[in-house]
């Protein structure tokens, strides 16, 4: 039973979402990219940009991992399992809507049965696919002790399913459950390396195309990074105050977030200063569709305004109200999708031979990309089966009782 009234009004809104956006999901399905607004000079539309979104989000849940059982930070501890399951939805998002936008859902095992070992999609898709195989596990080693205390509480709504997923079993001795924290360990010292590289190799793929002359940067990965920390790290922050509100854990994430966010902010400056004093005529263009073309308001008012002073400002003035620190999480994560837009079309939609645009006309031949309803459906689609994963996952699952060690009445 869903005690809480948020939970149930958002349930009911992402069903809601699902129905609305199933129509888009037909079109897409159906018709493949045909019903899009993206096309041969801006290919990367709205869906990569919900990609990258989705992978800072799934950042901030996996540093939450790494720092409670590599480094073993205490005060993280009751979000462990909680920033597991998290990285598992949020990567469910990212797998389903870059599937959609790459061509044919269904044929992304072919990256794996006929690789080529030079593409960085190659390598994406062995670094998503491996960390499926880590998260996976990991979460039912941490979930195990609290499925066996479900599964033989015969007043609980489906306990034989937890007794299901607990493989029929009855007890939890110390020595099981010393195993299984052995084997989460392991497993989160696995996580590091290959989370790290598979984050760092979303910026490497943008990095490595000679041809967009703001993408081809050295920096540009660090900035991946670092927004993915930033925007992944409200994300858990909001969550934490949702389901384990405690200001000793609130405020200190809260001063983290603030860090992250100004130091994100110095390296979008750095890279505006460098782009303009450069004087080449691709990065200025390019950097002239952020600032002063036609969605300015998207750079300027949306993440600069809304999605960093405000936040920063609360931040600041606010550092001991956790309720404050939960609100400027919250608005850094939703208009973080900005941010990403901002890096993605305009380097994609600057001619790159002068003159190019009076040789053939045709809408796929155009720079100006406005996402159309179809593409805005079907985000809105797997937007709304993220959320109601999540929502269903933390009622139904001891996700956040195995992170406090106890049970809560459902």
């Amino acid at each position: 039973m869903i005690t809480k009234k948020w939970e149930k009004n958002l349930i009911i809104l992402t069903i809601i979402g699902l129905v609305v956006g199933s129509w888009g999901m037909y079109q897409r399905l159906a018709h493949g990219h045909l019903a899009m607004n993206y096309g041969s000079f801006v290919p990367w539309g709205l869906w990569v940009a919900f990609d990258l979104f989705f992978l800072g989000l799934t950042a901030g849940a996996f540093l939450i991992t790494v720092l409670t059982y590599v480094f073993r930070i205490k005060l993280l501890a009751d979000l462990g399992p909680l920033a597991v399951f998290t990285v598992l939805v949020t990567l469910m998002c990212e797998v389903i809507i870059i599937s959609l936008d790459l061509g044919h859902p269904w044929r992304v095992y072919r990256f794996l049965l006929s690789p080529n070992i030079g593409s960085m999609l190659f390598w994406l898709v062995v670094f998503i696919t491996s960390m499926w195989i880590i998260y996976v596990p990991w979460l039912y080693f941490l979930l195990r002790e609290q499925l066996v205390a479900w599964g033989n509480d015969e007043t609980r709504p489906g306990h034989k399913i937890y007794r299901f997923l607990a493989l029929g079993k009855t007890a939890y001795t110390d020595q099981e459950r010393q195993r299984d924290s052995r084997r989460s360990r392991f497993l989160s010292y696995i996580s590091l390396p290959i989370g790290l590289i598979f984050f760092g190799a979303h910026g490497a793929i943008f990095a490595i195309l000679h041809n967009r002359p703001i993408w081809n940067s050295a920096m540009l990965p660090l900035i991946f990074i670092v927004a993915a920390m930033l925007s992944g790290g409200a994300l858990i922050t909001f969550l934490a105050y949702l389901y384990q509100p405690s200001d000793e854990l609130i405020q200190p994430l809260g001063r983290v977030i603030l860090l992250t966010l100004l130091s994100f902010l110095f390296l979008e400056g750095l890279q505006l200063f460098v782009g303009y004093q450069s004087k080449i005529t691709g990065i200025v263009t390019s950097l002239d569709l952020i600032t002063i073309g036609p969605y300015w308001w998207a750079f300027w008012i949306v993440h600069f305004l809304i999605g960093s002073l405000i936040p920063a400002y609360l931040l600041i003035r606010y550092p001991e109200n956790s309720k404050m620190v939960a609100v400027a999480c919250f608005i850094i994560m939703v208009t973080f999708l900005s941010v990403r837009l901002n890096y993605l079309i305009p380097d994609m939609a600057v001619y790159k031979l002068e003159g190019l645009q009076n040789t053939f006309y045709h809408q796929r031949l155009r720079p100006e990309y406005v996402p159309n309803l179809n593409e805005w459906l079907v985000s809105v689609w797997v937007i709304s089966l993220g959320l109601l994963t999540f929502l269903l996952g933390t009622r139904w699952l001891p996700v956040i009782q195995a992170g406090k060690g106890e049970e809560q009445p459902v």
